[in-house]
């Protein structure tokens, strides 16, 4: 797979008006359901950082030699437009056996021209769970290719698995395929939900060849996790705060109005010694 971002810049007609000049990040995925999905996320960047390009319109190609629209779609509110391959799409292949495809959205008045390819070679994955006293938990993976109606097992290349969290996937192995087949131990210490069910996700992740393909499937192999709190446990983050932070706090807010009460208290006596004086100089 050839897979790159760079910035796309072009010449244009003096307007006096500074276009944006975008980047383009252009990704495959094939997903659980064995959908082929094609996202191209347009960002421009600043020095706080990434700047995401909402409603622009982006065309997808396939082949290579004539490129054939596929279909197109427009930018969210995240930059990213995506497509998904109808499943009946008969797309041509090189004579590497691999896919080709292309992004491009044409630009405006406002954002320049901005593109990028990538070529995938297809692969089929399955994953298989299993528990047993000898082995314990472990994922069974199985991937091939097909070039001219034969299936070719993958060799030699690595696959992950994962554990969605709150914001992103947590690695929790890796496998090595030999001859088709990948055998991975899973960890015995992954929290789960409270009844320790979790989800698992068997992926190449940015393949230089395959891209990113998935399968994923529901398991009760996480540890149990319980969100209560005792009520004599005082952290940072519970409804009562710990002893040294109410200690802390005390002292500072007595040194506050310990300071206040007393330049009260002292106003009081200067006013009263200075009319104690101006009545001795009156007698």
């Amino acid at each position: 797979m050839v897979y790159f971002t760079i910035p796309q810049s072009f010449a244009r007609e003096e307007t006096g008006d500074e276009l944006i000049s975008p980047y383009i990040e252009f990704k495959y995925l094939k997903n659980n359901e064995d959908q082929r999905i094609l996202s191209a996320r347009i960002f421009t960047a600043d020095a706080l950082g990434e700047i995401p390009l909402p409603g622009l319109h982006v065309k997808f190609y396939t082949n290579m030699e004539e490129p054939e629209l596929m279909g197109e779609a427009i930018t969210d509110d995240k930059g990213i437009a995506g497509y998904i391959i109808p499943q009946s799409a008969e797309l041509p292949v090189d004579e590497e056996n691999n896919w080709w495809f292309y992004a491009e959205f044409e630009g405006n008045d406002k954002v320049e021209m901005a593109m990028e390819e990538l070529t995938v070679m297809d692969v089929n994955l399955t994953m298989a769970l299993s528990e047993n006293e000898k082995d314990g938990k472990s994922v069974k993976l199985e991937a091939y290719t097909t070039v001219d109606g034969e299936n070719i097992p993958v060799t030699d290349e690595v696959i992950y698995l994962f554990v969605p969290r709150m914001f992103s996937l947590l690695p929790v192995g890796e496998g090595y395929f030999e001859y088709g087949t990948a055998l991975i131990e899973f960890p015995g210490d992954v929290p789960g939900d409270e009844e320790g069910n979790l989800t698992v996700i068997a992926r190449f992740h940015d393949h230089w060849q395959f891209a990113n393909v998935e399968k994923r499937a529901e398991t009760s192999w996480g540890v149990p996790s319980t969100h209560e709190v005792a009520e004599t446990h005082r952290e940072l983050w519970t409804q009562i705060a710990p002893w040294w932070m109410i200690i802390t706090l005390t002292i500072l807010l007595t040194g506050v109005w310990g300071h206040y009460i007393f330049a009260i208290v002292s106003l009081f006596r200067i006013s009263r010694a200075g009319k104690k004086i101006k009545t001795a100089e009156a007698n």
